[in-house]
Order: C-alpha cells, then structure tokens, then sequence
C-alpha cells in the first residue's frame, strides 16, 4: 500500500505561517534594544534578530524549493511542521522576554518613586535616614568618624506666599541641584522634610564638613533660579553640622545634635553655618559647643 503525497498547498501554507511567525517575532525584539541601555544584553538581541532574519530566509528557500517540486511525502510535513513549532516557540519567548522587561521596567520605576523625592528628585527621607542608620553603625563598629550637614531653605514660607508653591517646587528642584553638585557623593543626599535637605559626609571630620559647608552656603547664594513671575536672586540657606567620631547612638540623636546648630544658624541671623562639635557618644543639647559662622 502507497502512502499518499501530501498536497504542495498544504506544506506551501505551513511554510508561509512560519515565516510571518519569525518575522513577527522581530517587532518584540525591536522594543526590546529600544528598552535596553547601551550594553551586551542588546547587542545579544540584535544578534537574535539577525539570527531569526537568516532563519526566515532559509524556510523561504525551502518553500521555493516545494513549490517547483512535484508532490511532497510526509517526510516534508514533517519537517515543515518542525519549522512550524520552531516559529511559534521563537515568537512566544521574544513576546515572554518583552513582558518581562515591561514588568521589570515597572517595578523599577516603583523602587524608584518608593526611595526618590519627587520634587528634588533626590532621596526621601525614608531613603536618606535609612542611609544615615547604616553610616552611623558604620561609624561604630570602625571608631570613624563622619558628619552630617542640616540644610534650611531661609525665608521659604516668603517665597512660596510670594511666587507660589510651584515657584517654591522650583527653588528646592534648584537648591538640589546645587547640593548635588557641590558634594563629592551625591548618593548621600535627601530631602529630610518640607525646606530642608539632609547631606552625609562619610569619613569627613569637622574641618571638611566646614569647608564643604561654606562652598555650599557661597554658591547657594550667587545662584539665581527662574521663578514663574520673576526671577529669585541669591537665595540663602543655613547649615546645621554634627560631627560623629565611633557614633554610639541613634541616626536620630545625630539629627537632634545637627538641629540644634541649624537652630542656633538660624538665630545667628540665616544664611550662616553652625558646628555643633561633640567626640564620642551622644551630648544633650544643653552641653553643645555651638561655633557659627555668621555672613
């Protein structure tokens, strides 16, 4: 008994839906380089592409192959229908692999918004305090000593009642900025709350704190920044420095100690920084030996 041929119609329409299923297959792979930064892992997809490109090709060939044979057994089913399944695996896993970068995409940018500020665009304070938790057993455990720098917008609540509050969304996007550039290591930088920024010093004594301090207090100050209505020129901020040598307590305490010389910076007449100086453990803010730096 003869096995009947197989009719060319039929393996010339499985062989045409391969090859739509590879080329489709393209367009995930295409989103996917669009996604994807500089690196190995788009270069690996466009190397994909190129590979499926010449995949298509080749069952092209085979298809004109069929089409001026004459009638076709099942061993050419058979191996039209693996260029079948082939094609259906290869789009299923590039639309898979876009999905997931999608979704990766998704919970990065939610990691984001959960440890980013949204006006600054620097850390929030959950962010900057939990960064400070871990300096400060840092400090511990290596007796090293670090400070921290408590910086107030002066006269915020007059330029919010004065331009607005988007103009004031301007001032801290600006001041951030400044901030950000004038540290060494702007991974330790957050808005603590409202008008005032929260910066680390990791392995800066007194006298670099001060210094930073300063050039950041002088450069505030020569900034102007465009507001909606009008330009602000030279805004000022003053500056709280706590310094931490082997820190025994709580990234709070710091805080408090930091404070009280924003307190006194403020009291000093704005636009100045205060030191409070302590050694080693925590000190009440009554026994602070506050320095100030008035302008």
């Amino acid at each position: 008994m003869t096995i009947p041929a197989i009719p060319n119609l039929i393996i010339q329409l499985i062989l045409a839906i391969s090859i739509v299923l590879l080329f489709s297959a393209l367009l995930p792979i295409r989103w996917l380089c669009a996604m994807l930064p500089r690196g190995r892992a788009r270069s690996t997809w466009r190397a994909m592409a190129a590979l499926l490109t010449l995949a298509a090709a080749g069952v092209a060939v085979f298809l004109c192959i069929n089409t001026n044979d004459g009638p076709n057994h099942y061993e050419d089913l058979v191996v039209t229908l693996v260029f079948l399944a082939a094609s259906i695996f290869v789009l299923t896993v590039c639309t898979l692999a876009l999905h997931t970068a999608k979704d990766l995409s998704k919970i990065a940018d939610l990691e984001f918004a959960a440890i980013v500020d949204p006006v600054t665009e620097l850390f929030n304070r959950r962010h900057i305090m939990a960064l400070l938790d871990a300096q400060c057993q840092h400090s511990s455990r290596h007796n090293s000593p670090f400070s921290i720098l408590l910086i107030d917008v002066d006269n915020f609540k007059t330029i919010n009642d004065t331009f607005g509050h988007r103009t004031g969304d301007t001032v801290l996007k600006e001041l951030g900025r400044v901030i950000a550039h004038i540290i060494p290591d702007s991974r330790n930088i957050g808005r603590y709350g409202g008008e005032e920024f929260l910066v680390i010093l990791p392995q800066s004594a007194s006298s670099e704190a001060w210094r930073i301090a300063e050039d950041l207090r002088a450069t505030v100050q020569s900034t102007t920044i465009a507001g909606d209505r009008a330009p602000i020129s030279s805004p000022t901020i003053s500056i709280g420095i706590a310094t931490a040598y082997g820190w025994k307590e709580t990234s709070e305490d710091l805080i408090e100690i930091a404070d009280e010389a924003l307190y006194s910076a403020k009291a000093a007449g704005r636009n100045c920084v205060c030191h409070a100086f302590e050694s080693s453990g925590r000190q009440l803010p009554s026994k602070f030996t506050v320095v100030s730096a008035a302008q």
